[in-house]
């Protein structure tokens, strides 16, 4: 059974990561590089910020739920003691193991603001005025 520890610690880290998404769907003007592509904020549509907004409020609630639910699991059903690998190897596995999933949340919102970017692009040349 994994230790009360470490599901707290993975816990605590998918609830950050949940509350980051949350704070960059609200303000998308701020830029976090990683999370929007690197694209400054003037050359953001309306629409691929409502986009934006959207997919980063969902994967915010999603990460946020899963780390609730981690958390409640530690406090309930946690082993008292024991280590996956060791104190701070475990603290380096989980950081390394979660930042990877950040990065592929980003990764995703990104892919998907770019093809709705570009069928937005299509869809407004396909029909001139």
């Amino acid at each position: 059974m994994i230790s009360t520890f470490d599901l707290t610690l993975l816990g605590s880290m998918v609830s950050a990561g949940g509350l980051l998404f949350l704070r960059e769907g609200k303000r998308p003007h701020l830029n976090v590089g990683w999370l929007a592509a690197g694209k400054p904020a003037d050359e953001l549509t309306a629409n691929s910020l409502e986009h934006h907004a959207r997919s980063t409020a969902l994967a915010g609630a999603r990460w946020l739920t899963v780390g609730a639910l981690t958390l409640f699991i530690a406090y309930a059903h946690g082993a008292e003691e024991g280590y996956l690998f060791g104190p701070w190897t475990d603290v380096m596995f989980h950081l390394i193991f979660v930042s990877a999933c950040w990065a592929t949340t980003a990764f995703r919102i990104n892919q998907a603001a770019e093809r709705t970017a570009t069928v937005t692009l299509v869809k407004t040349s396909s029909h001139p005025s």
